[in-house]
């Protein structure tokens, strides 16, 4: 509901740092509504959830989508090729995964980029001033790692990546941060860096969970009432 609110404009950054013909993964595609921001001869969309990968290919046939395995060892690598890609584009993905996973993601992306070339990505992240948002932003969403401006910078730098902030955009109770990450030459690789939960998500998750799943027992209530009344009406 709240994703296709945001509007385009959270998107407009892309035309500023994205030319046609350079390749593009699209990490997390979902259900590949990102997919239109790029050409289809430069895209490729990632994803962990198969049927999201077979509702992105029906509803964007033009493109390229790949169903990928979870990365969670050192030895899992991503089914594409070394050094072959200029952007990875990265949107609404890494709040939903834990830092160390992030961490062993970040390795792989440096393995698949170019020399040269960037992730772009916009997250939601906590703001200090913003408290209401936070709220929000943790009641709504599932992601359990929505972490600070600052915690993002620093797990990428962790993974030697330079980042370049962009920009917040705020709407529809988020604060989106769009960014700009770069591979170091000079970066400390593998250096410890890990987050651990909000204390808003600490306190909000049990709201979060309860409109995620409660919101099927009125539903499941009305179904059984809807039975007991054609039951009734036909036997009696």
């Amino acid at each position: 509901m709240f994703v296709p609110r945001q509007g385009k404009h959270t998107f407009n950054f892309i035309n500023n740092l994205y030319s046609k013909g350079e390749k593009v993964i699209d990490f997390g595609s979902g259900i590949g509504s990102n997919a239109k921001l790029f050409s289809p001869d430069d895209y490729i969309g990632l994803e962990v959830n198969k049927t999201r990968i077979l509702e992105s290919i029906r509803a964007f046939p033009n493109y390229n989508f790949i169903s990928t395995p979870l990365i969670s060892t050192e030895s899992d690598r991503l089914p594409v090729k070394d050094s072959a890609y200029d952007i990875i584009f990265i949107s609404l993905c890494l709040h939903h995964i834990d830092s160390k996973t992030c961490k062993l993601l970040f390795r792989e992306f440096r393995r698949i980029l170019k020399k040269g070339g960037c992730i772009l990505g916009i997250e939601p992240c906590i703001m200090p001033s913003s408290t209401f948002s936070n709220i929000i932003m943790n009641i709504i969403d599932r992601g359990d790692y929505i972490i600070s401006e600052a915690d993002y910078t620093a797990m990428y730098e962790s993974e030697s990546f330079n980042v370049d902030p962009i920009n917040i955009v705020r709407t529809f109770g988020y604060n989106l941060w769009q960014y700009k990450a770069t591979v170091s030459e000079k970066g400390n690789i593998n250096k410890d860096f890990f987050t651990k939960k909000t204390r808003y998500r600490e306190i909000i998750k049990p709201i979060n969970t309860f409109l995620t799943y409660g919101k099927w027992v009125p539903l499941i209530y009305i179904i059984f009432l809807l039975l007991q009344y054609l039951i009734l009406t036909f036997l009696y």
